[in-house]
């Protein structure tokens, strides 16, 4: 046996990752298998409030926070953007969801808002959009290396308000209260309103002409085919010229909406809506 060799060590890649060490400690979202939900579809003791916007029935459910989170707008806020939304946009749109990532969620997929084709948040269910939770004592940290779009994205939130830091490793982006609220209220509801648009115009309304379930998978089919950097540029066009309209009409940017009293009466807690900076 020749010197300095270890019969316990023939393979330089034993107690790596090339042969599968550590594979079963990754960070993941874990999910729950008797529940067939995706993740963001499962609500802890949401407060469920009946709203109306012209002839749109809408049904708000709002999760409370955590101590550390905030949501940056609240249902008046909302209500008061969607009243300046064409009606023709909203039809079909079923919930408004205002969400709590837990924390493993927010740091592995954290996102300012969502377009669900459909979820199913406990007894209500329905075409949704989703507005998260935020917590302003952690900065967010992208990679310095960034595509076309992510670029663009961080051009964006500079013009929202938010403090971009290149750093050596990352860019850290740091919030505030008004920097999340423009974020989120003026751009990224009417962004997920695009896609929302997007899916109405290319399946549901077509599928109403058709005759055959065929037919409508077919729709279904040519709409998930299409790329997501397609969906994303017709979602950031509509939001962008929404955004413009309302801008020119002085209907935005608006100081936060006060909460009525019918919706304090139903358990609304006005200190979600505040940041708890530490």
């Amino acid at each position: 046996m020749r010197k300095g060799w270890n019969p316990n060590r023939r393979n330089r890649n034993i107690g790596t990752s090339k042969q599968g060490q550590g594979q079963n400690n990754q960070l993941v979202i874990p999910k729950s298998w008797p529940d067939d939900r995706v993740f963001w579809e499962v609500l802890n003791q949401p407060i469920a409030i009946q709203e109306k916007i012209g002839e749109c029935e809408l049904t708000f459910l709002v999760e409370p926070p955590r101590p550390e989170c905030f949501y940056p707008c609240t249902v008046a806020d909302v209500m008061s953007v969607l009243e300046y939304v064409p009606q023709s946009d909203l039809e079909g749109l079923e919930l408004i969801i205002f969400r709590q990532p837990t924390r493993k969620q927010d740091q592995l997929n954290p996102v300012w808002g969502r377009f669900l084709y459909y979820a199913t948040p406990g007894p209500h269910s329905g075409t949704a959009i989703c507005i998260e939770a935020h917590n302003l004592n952690t900065p967010l940290r992208w990679s310095l290396s960034l595509g076309p779009d992510a670029r663009d994205e961080l051009t964006r939130l500079e013009a929202d308000g938010h403090r971009i830091e290149k750093r050596r490793r990352d860019y850290t982006i740091h919030r505030t209260d008004e920097s999340v609220r423009n974020t989120v209220l003026f751009r990224t509801l009417f962004h997920e309103l695009g896609h929302y648009v997007d899916w109405m115009q290319s399946v549901i309304l077509p599928s109403l002409d058709t005759t055959s379930e065929a037919e409508d998978e077919r729709l279904r089919q040519e709409f998930d085919s299409k790329p997501s950097q397609e969906k994303e540029a017709l979602a950031h066009r509509y939001a962008q010229n929404l955004a413009t309209q309302l801008h020119q009409a002085g209907h935005i940017p608006f100081a936060p909406q006060p909460h009525a009293k019918a919706l304090l009466d139903q358990g609304l807690k006005p200190v979600w809506f505040k940041p708890n900076l530490s």
